[in-house]
């Protein structure tokens, strides 16, 4: 396998992350792989939205919205072709020079590219992009406000994807002796200072992104550790926290091991979408 390190900065301190690189595809292998490509950039955006070809993507109606919505928070992220991969890790992240923090992100990047090759993140995508039945019934039960509640949804399904994703990724790194380095990502990636968040329809799923979210990265610790828990940051209406936590209840039951996650999947979407209806028809506009 051919391992391609590459920059579009000139920071002098990128050069000195190039080792990581060599200890993690050592330490996980190579899967098969032709080429991995690892592009450290200072401009995470513009290089997804170059990848990301919208004529590639299904509904295209709404992808506009959705490739921006996506490229405002990518971070790091990973693309494969057949047997060629690209690694893309943000020299921006405000934690990148800590050398610990950069080993398990170039760890958590290349591991959602095995899980790629080996077929378990495309299944979940597949499993994903059949609940358009359950997001239509979920808008006839709302009734009102039918582009922007489909909007809404979308994004709460694609994010519910992202996170068994990442979870996935994440039990399965601590499995393989990355916890030190996986620990300090989520820690300086948790939500900094105390703040108080006022939920209206128009921000509803960005709050429950957020605490989801939050919960979510904590999930393998909890597996591994009984009662492991991390205090969060932020306040939330009660209401918000008691039907989110049934997703995060949702949540805990996928598991990397599995053949098939067609059930946990369905009931990961079937939980956010129903927590979501709830929560708007309870909400003032």
């Amino acid at each position: 396998m051919k391992i391609i390190k590459k920059t579009d900065s000139k920071k002098k301190f990128v050069k000195k992350i190039y080792p990581i690189v060599d200890e993690v595809v050592k330490k996980l292998g190579e899967c098969g792989f032709r080429k991995v490509v690892f592009l450290f950039t200072e401009n995470p955006k513009k290089a997804f939205l170059d990848v990301f070809n919208p004529k590639r993507m299904p509904h295209g109606r709404q992808y506009g919205k959705m490739e921006l919505w996506i490229s405002e928070s990518v971070s790091s992220f990973s693309i494969q072709e057949g047997k060629d991969v690209k690694i893309m890790i943000n020299i921006k992240d405000p934690f990148i020079r800590d050398l610990e923090y950069a080993r398990g992100l170039i760890a958590h990047e290349y591991m959602h590219a095995i899980l790629k090759y080996r077929g378990i993140e495309p299944r979940i995508s597949k499993v994903g992009g059949e609940q358009w039945p359950f997001i239509i019934k979920t808008l006839e039960r709302i009734g009102e406000n039918y582009e922007d509640v489909l909007t809404d949804l979308i994004k709460l399904v694609t994010f519910l994807i992202l996170c068994m994703k990442d979870l996935i990724v994440d039990t399965v790194l601590i499995e393989n002796g990355f916890e030190k380095e996986i620990m300090k990502q989520r820690k300086l990636n948790s939500v900094a200072g105390r703040k108080r968040l006022k939920v209206d329809k128009k921000n509803l799923v960005d709050i429950m992104t957020l605490y989801i979210g939050f919960q979510n990265m904590w999930i393998p610790f909890r597996l591994k550790y009984k009662g492991f828990g991390v205090r969060i940051p932020f306040k939330i209406p009660e209401q918000v926290e008691r039907e989110c936590n049934k997703v995060i209840k949702e949540l805990e039951d996928v598991r990397p091991g599995a053949r098939n996650h067609s059930k946990e999947i369905r009931e990961v979407v079937l939980a956010g979408l129903e927590a979501y209806r709830k929560l708007y028809k309870k909400l003032k506009k």
